[in-house]
């Protein structure tokens, strides 16, 4: 890897520049990993050290409601940026089985148990036709009343989502769709083998913006041939069309991400070009109307989306309340995190025939604990309340972590008043690395030979 260099970056007034130390910054985070397998505020999910656990049983939590998270494994197509669980060109028949599988799956939920919010992802949910996806959403909200006024999202791509899709999700009380446009750039998606191209992305956006539906686009930056300008002109087109929210994610490469192996050597995100693409990510949504609220989304507070946040799955003392269903799905139960078999066959069958469908679990320790509380709070774009922290664990953060929080603070890139932790400017723009400094040392260092082993 070549050696970062300082550079200028533009602050908030995008008038005045500050030249950011990278060496600097790069010796504060120590031996913290400079990847993971996602984004680190999610936590076990970024470092999963997940220990066999075929066929066990989920723990039963008392609490007044759940959330609950349903994958759809079906594409059309694979995508060479993307690691998750997929079966590619399913035909119907598999299809009916898997949701059939699902539903029944479901079961483990007590009926009537109150919803608190609905996320289905996959996968790409819309591969199914739509009357399979009624199906799945129907038996959902059959079994479950709401609890509250959640807002409840379905992803969709834009080469698969049809009016008749549209109108299920309606139908369905659905209310945000989360479409994985990545870019806008031709060049860029063949590079990543996206089919849709730039005008169906963006009939597919006018279709779900006149339906009344929140429109959130999914956009990634680090991408192969893509250049700062594409970006910016990505976000000018989303704010042209009214697209009310967005979610931008950096290029992530593992040995599950076919891209790794031809992406050039000076396209890859060291620290000094994760920083640039941020510092062009942050001024050009900004620049065209639209605010962030979380590290890596972005809304419009005159919208309807400003209504729409992600509710939480954890309680005060990081216990879970979390169901997910389907193939590889999580579920965050108490202070275990069990996940589903990735292989869709054996999970079909193991519902099938009355088995848990669970293949490895991971016991939350309590230094997991932490950084779950951590990740949620600075990973995740909200200054960390100290006194809280103090309840929740019965001592100081300072305890925990006096030296990592030393290092970041003679970098400036947290800001500490006392009473709470939160990043700076600059700390903004390498948040994901910041919180992996934050990461229990067994997980940095799984982290680290795991990813070396492959080269990263």
């Amino acid at each position: 890897m070549t050696k970062p260099e300082n550079f200028r970056q533009k602050e908030n007034t995008m008038s005045e520049t500050t030249v950011i130390d990278i060496d600097r910054i790069d010796t504060a985070l120590g031996a913290a990993p400079r990847i993971a397998y996602t984004a680190p505020h999610v936590y076990p999910h970024a470092a999963p050290m997940f220990e066999p656990a075929p066929g066990m049983e989920r723990d039963r939590v008392k609490h007044p409601y759940m959330r609950l998270y349903a994958h759809i494994p079906f594409c059309n197509y694979a995508c060479t940026f993307c690691c998750y669980a997929k079966r590619v060109n399913a035909k119907r028949e598999e299809m009916e089985r898997y949701v059939a599988a699902l539903i029944k799956e479901l079961e483990w939920m007590p009926e009537g148990m109150p919803l608190s919010q609905l996320f289905v992802g996959g996968g790409t949910p819309t591969a199914l036709p739509p009357d399979l996806l009624d199906r799945v959403l129907s038996a959902i909200f059959t079994r479950m009343p709401l609890y509250g006024e959640p807002i409840h999202t379905v992803e969709a791509s834009p080469d698969s989502i049809s009016d008749e899709h549209i109108s299920v999700l309606k139908d369905n009380g659905i209310g945000r769709v989360s479409m994985g446009i990545q870019s806008l750039s031709d060049g860029v998606l063949e590079a990543v083998s996206r089919r849709h191209g730039e005008q169906i992305g963006l009939d597919a956006c006018e279709r779900v913006i006149a339906a009344g539906l929140i429109l959130n686009i999914d956009l990634m930056y680090g991408l192969p041939g893509q250049s700062e300008e594409s970006l910016r002109r990505d976000i000018e087109n989303a704010a042209d069309m009214g697209v009310p929210t967005f979610t931008a994610y950096s290029l992530r490469l593992n040995e599950y991400t076919p891209v790794s192996r031809s992406i050039a050597p000076d396209e890859t995100l060291n620290i000094e070009r994760l920083m640039r693409w941020r510092a062009v990510l942050r001024d050009a949504a900004a620049e065209f109307g639209y605010t962030q609220t979380r590290w890596h989304t972005f809304k419009r507070l005159d919208s309807a989306a400003a209504r729409h946040e992600r509710l939480a799955c954890t309680d005060e003392e990081m216990s879970g309340f979390q169901l997910g269903i389907g193939l590889s799905s999580r579920s965050h139960l108490g202070y275990k995190v069990y996940r589903n078999d990735s292989r869709i066959r054996p999970y079909m069958e193991a519902i099938e025939q009355g088995k848990s469908p669970v293949t490895e679990v991971f016991p939350l320790a309590e230094e997991d604990r932490i950084i779950q509380f951590v990740a949620r709070s600075i990973g995740d774009g909200t200054p960390l309340d100290r006194d809280v922290y103090s309840r929740t664990f019965g001592r100081s953060i300072d305890t925990d972590y006096r030296e990592v929080l030393a290092r970041l603070s003679d970098a400036d890139l947290i800001e500490d008043d006392g009473k709470r932790i939160q990043l700076s400017e600059t700390g903004k723009l390498v948040y994901d690395l910041v919180t992996l400094a934050f990461y229990p040392p067994r997980a940095q260092k799984w982290l680290n030979e795991e990813l070396a082993a492959f080269g990263f």
